[in-house]
């Protein structure tokens, strides 16, 4: 997860791919758009992340300090002049945002224009979002819920200390690790472009089922629209359903949500704690004067509630990873196909591959506002089918980089496309082919998949005895 979230979400850090929030934002592409060879002189795309409204977000290597960040272009507002008023704003909104030391605020490395488009550079988080989570649990516990809801509020109070605003306070873009620590991304980037810039190009500054009602009518948000965003966070964590019900229409949300607004937590059929329930209901009150906004009052609620939170959501953490990994081993020996007609595809640039092997939704399916877009099918096809032994060589090696670095749900999806690749194109007793699947079982057995590792670590050991002993099936 980098400093981003999955929509490009990533003031910061985020997990591999940002989900989309259509059709309010631009229209979902079939593929990851085209990243410069080369940030500044400085940064190397090497994985797209995701997208969102403000821009596109890549994993990159810092070539200077050899160290992975996460690079995200604010192509909302492509086009700034180095002399102009909005530059001096996004530079000093930069080190504003600079200036926010908390660990539960995604960590901005460096800021600047690269041929007309700013870029922020912030760490890269290994683990999930919010949006994420509940997308594959659903409703969670208690104490989880108050945890992460904890968690927001300190980083909310930080910034606020800071003299930043967040401005788009939803799940995309709270970033949870696998030890379980909350960190908020994607902090002020409406602010660091210059409202004006972003009226322009038509973008929408804020997603609208999370989105503080005085912001739809068209008041500029203050501390109270992102209290309102940890209220509508924590109506999600608690009920496993968005506000406004399943609609993408944004005529249909802003109807609702300035309408009956958010529907109360106090009297419902959710049984959790009274404290709870009336707290998440004051944080959604649409009039912001009667909004509840004391940091140390909200926490008061929430604290004595966290207990055991912490560890219960590493676990989930660390579980979704590892099914992700297993479901990817698992799905390994049958993700390779064959090159299209005509050989390989030169042309397709190397990054598509590294989108985890999912198949897309079917084309009638409902829009999940929680999941990133993922590459077709057909370009998945050519991307494995473009793979050599010398690009298969050198993502091995890559992979093997994110396992000692502990990125080891990203380090299993590459491994997972990896693998099969080698099979098919080397043989299952080639060094390169064994050698990957020793680390993708490396990755499955530290993420407690023992039983999916030790089958796959007795397959390499099989295929090694008999090279050893020279009988080769």
């Amino acid at each position: 997860m980098g400093g981003t979230g999955r929509d490009g979400s990533t003031g910061g850090a985020l997990p591999a791919g940002e989900p989309v929030d259509a059709p309010v934002e631009a229209p979902v592409e079939a593929s990851p758009p085209a990243a410069p060879l080369l940030v500044a002189e400085r940064y190397r795309p090497v994985r797209f992340l995701g997208r969102g409204g403000m821009g596109v977000v890549h994993e990159a290597e810092d070539t200077r300090l050899d160290r992975r960040v996460a690079v995200k272009m604010l192509t909302a507002v492509e086009g700034l002049a180095r002399d102009s008023e909005a530059w001096d704003r996004f530079r000093r909104e930069a080190r504003a945002l600079a200036r926010i030391e908390h660990p539960g605020v995604v960590t901005l490395y460096d800021s600047g224009v690269h041929d007309g488009t700013p870029y922020l550079v912030m760490q890269v988080l290994d683990g999930t979002t919010l949006a994420e989570l509940v997308a594959d649990t659903g409703p969670l516990p208690t104490a989880v819920v108050c945890t992460v809801a904890f968690g927001m509020a300190e980083a909310l109070e930080a910034a606020h200390t800071a003299g930043v605003l967040h401005r788009d306070v939803k799940p995309t873009n709270v970033g949870i690790t696998r030890s379980g620590r909350v960190v908020l991304q994607d902090f002020g980037l409406a602010r660091l472009a210059g409202e004006a810039a972003i009226t322009r190009t038509g973008a929408l500054v804020g997603t609208p089922q999370f989105m503080a009602p005085e912001a739809m009518r068209g008041v500029l948000p203050e501390r109270a629209a992102d209290w309102y965003g940890l209220g509508v966070c924590t109506y999600l964590m608690i009920t496993g359903e968005l506000p406004f019900g399943p609609t993408v229409d944004f005529g249909a949300i802003m109807e609702r949500a300035l309408g009956d607004g958010v529907p109360p937590l106090t009297g419902s059929r959710h049984d959790r704690p009274e404290s709870l329930r009336r707290l998440v209901d004051d944080l959604c009150r649409q009039d912001p004067a009667a909004r509840r906004q004391d940091p140390g009052a909200i926490r008061d609620v929430l604290l004595p509630l966290t207990y055991g939170g912490t560890e219960t959501l590493a676990a989930l953490v660390t579980g979704r990873a590892r099914e992700e990994a297993v479901r990817d081993a698992r799905a390994a020996p049958y993700a390779v196909r064959a090159a299209p007609p005509g050989g390989a595809h030169e042309d397709v640039p190397e990054y598509l591959w590294d989108e985890a092997p999912v198949l897309p939704e079917p084309r009638d399916a409902p829009a999940d506002p929680f999941r990133p877009a993922t590459l077709s099918d057909t370009t998945r096809r050519i991307v494995l089918g473009s793979m050599t032994p010398q690009t298969a060589l050198s993502r091995q090696r890559e992979a093997v980089n994110l396992v000692q670095r502990g990125r080891l749900r990203e380090a299993a999806q590459m491994l997972s496309v990896v693998v099969p690749v080698c099979l098919s194109t080397l043989g299952p007793d080639h060094p390169t082919t064994l050698t990957s699947q020793y680390w993708h079982a490396v990755c499955l057995a530290r993420l407690d998949a023992g039983r999916d590792a030790l089958e796959l670590f007795s397959r390499v050991n099989a295929r090694v005895a008999r090279r050893t002993d020279g009988h080769d099936d």
